[in-house]
C-alpha cells in the first residue's frame, strides 16, 4: 500500500532525529577535520535527508517547508555544520526546480543519481560575456558556497545588462568538473558546512542553464509538472530566509541537551553548591533557556506553517506578510541566542576548551546568528516601520 504524505514526513523527521547520536560522537572528527566525513554524506542520504524539498519527477520527496524545517531542526541538534549542510542542500533543491526549465533540469537530476546541490548569490569577482548560445565566464569567484566540497552541481548569481543598460541579477547552474573549489574555509563555527569559495575560469554556459532573478522569484519558470504543487508556489523571500536560519532551534536544544547531561554532576565554584541543580540561580537559567527556546519554536513553526498555508492554497504572500515572516525568523534567531547565553553562563571554566561540546554548539551558532539574511535587529525594525506605516528599508521583500 502506498505510504500516505503523513506517514512520509513522520518517517523523514524520524530519520533525521536516528542520526543525532551518529553526528553527535563525530563532532571532534567534523572540527579537525573542516569537513563532514564522506560516511556521513552517505548516511543523510540513505535516511531521505537530502531530498526533502526534491521534486517526486526527480526521486524526491516533495514535502512541505514544515517537514524540510523539523528535519533541519533535528539534524542541527545532533551538529550544526551538519544542519546548515542539510537546510542550505535541500533549499536549492526548491530553487532549482523553481527556476530552470527542463532541460536543465533533465541534466541535473539524471535517472538514479543522488545529487547534492550548492550555491550563491553574490560573486565577490566577476567578468562574464554574452556570445551566442550563452554566456562566456572569463573569470568570476563566489564566497561562502556552503557543502561546495560535495557538490554534483552549483547554482551562482551573476549582474547582466539589461535592453535599458541597467543591471539585474541573473542565476547559472554549472556542474561541479567545471569549477573549482578553494581550501579557504577556516572559521570558527560550522566548520564542517563546506562553506568554502568557489572560482571558474574559462567556461561557457549554454543559455538554458541561465534564467532571470527578477522572473523566477514570481515562478515564471516552474515547469508545467510542478505548477499545481504548493510546495514550488512557497514565497521565495521568506523560504531564503528560512534557509539561513532553519538550524537555530536545533541547536538551542542541543545546547539545552548538553547543559543537562553535564547537570547531575557539575558544582558552582567558590559556593557551597556542591550540586548545581540544587542552586536557585541553576533553576532561573535553566526555566528562563528553556521558555526562550520554546517560544523560539512557536514563532518558527508559525511563520513556517504560514508559508506552507499561502502555497497550498496558490495565494501569493503580499509585502507585509513577507516582512512579518522575516521578523518571526529574525526573533527566533534572538531567542536562540538568549537561551545559549543563558546555559553558557551556568557552565563555567569547562566550556573554554575547544574540545567541549556546548562550546562547539556555541561557535556553530554565533557563526550562523551573524548572518546578515537573519540579523534580528535588521528584521524587527523593518516589522517596526510596516507597522508605523512606512515602506520596507530593503529591497529583499
Amino acid at each position: 500500500m502506498e505510504q500516505s504524505v503523513v506517514e512520509l514526513k513522520k518517517e523523514l523527521v524520524e530519520n533525521a532525529r536516528s542520526l543525532i547520536p551518529t553526528l553527535r560522537e563525530h563532532g571532534e572528527e567534523i572540527e579537525k577535520t573542516n569537513t563532514l566525513p564522506q560516511a556521513i554524506i552517505e548516511e543523510m542520504k540513505n535516511k531521505g535527508t537530502l531530498k526533502v524539498l526534491r521534486p517526486h519527477l526527480f526521486g524526491g520527496f516533495q514535502t512541505n517547508m514544515r517537514t524540510y524545517t523539523e528535519v533541519v531542526t533535528e539534524i542541527s541538534r545532533g551538529n550544526g555544520s551538519a544542519g546548515w549542510f542539510v537546510a542550505l542542500s535541500n533549499i536549492r533543491d526548491y530553487m532549482i526546480s523553481y527556476t530552470f526549465g527542463e532541460k536543465a533540469l533533465s541534466e541535473i537530476y539524471p535517472p538514479g543519481k543522488d545529487v547534492v546541490l550548492a550555491g550563491n548569490f553574490k560573486p565577490i569577482k566577476c567578468n562574464i560575456k554574452k556570445v551566442d548560445g550563452g554566456y562566456f565566464i572569463e573569470e568570476a569567484q563566489w564566497p561562502f558556497v556552503s557543502g561546495s566540497p560535495h557538490a554534483d552541481w552549483c547554482y551562482f548569481g551573476f549582474p547582466l545588462v539589461d535592453d535599458n543598460g541597467g543591471i539585474e541579477m541573473a542565476i547559472m547552474v554549472i556542474p561541479r568538473d567545471e569549477l573549482e573549489v578553494l581550501d579557504d574555509w577556516y572559521v570558527m563555527g560550522l566548520k564542517g558546512s563546506g562553506s568554502n569559495s568557489c572560482k571558474i575560469q574559462n567556461v561557457f554556459v549554454p543559455e538554458h542553464r541561465v534564467s532571470l532573478d527578477r522572473l523566477a522569484s514570481k515562478g515564471h519558470y516552474l515547469i508545467d509538472p510542478l505548477k499545481d504543487v504548493g510546495l514550488y508556489r512557497s514565497s521565495f523571500v521568506p523560504s531564503l530566509t528560512l534557509s539561513i536560519v532553519a538550524p537555530a532551534l536545533g541547536l538551542a536544544q542541543a545546547a539545552m541537551d548538553l547543559y543537562m547531561e553535564r547537570l547531575p554532576k557539575a558544582g558552582i565554584g567558590n559556593t557551597f553548591y556542591s550540586k548545581q541543580n540544587e542552586a536557585p540561580i541553576t533553576h532561573l537559567q535553566v526555566a528562563q533557556a528553556q521558555l526562550k527556546i520554546d517560544s523560539a519554536e512557536l514563532h518558527l513553526y508559525r511563520a513556517v506553517d504560514k508559508i506552507d498555508d499561502y502555497a497550498d492554497r496558490g495565494i501569493v504572500m503580499d509585502k507585509d506578510e513577507i516582512v512579518k515572516v522575516k521578523a518571526d525568523f529574525g526573533y527566533v534567531n534572538q531567542l536562540c541566542k538568549e537561551a545559549i547565553d543563558l546555559l553558557v553562563a551556568g557552565v563555567g571554566s569547562m566550556f573554554t576548551y575547544e574540545t567541549n561540546a556546548l562550546q562547539r554548539v556555541y561557535r556553530d551558532f554565533l557563526t550562523m546568528h551573524l548572518h546578515g539574511f537573519i540579523t534580528p535587529s535588521s528584521l524587527i525594525e523593518t516589522y517596526g516601520r510596516i507597522l508605523c506605516g512606512q515602506e520596507p528599508n530593503t529591497y529583499f521583500v
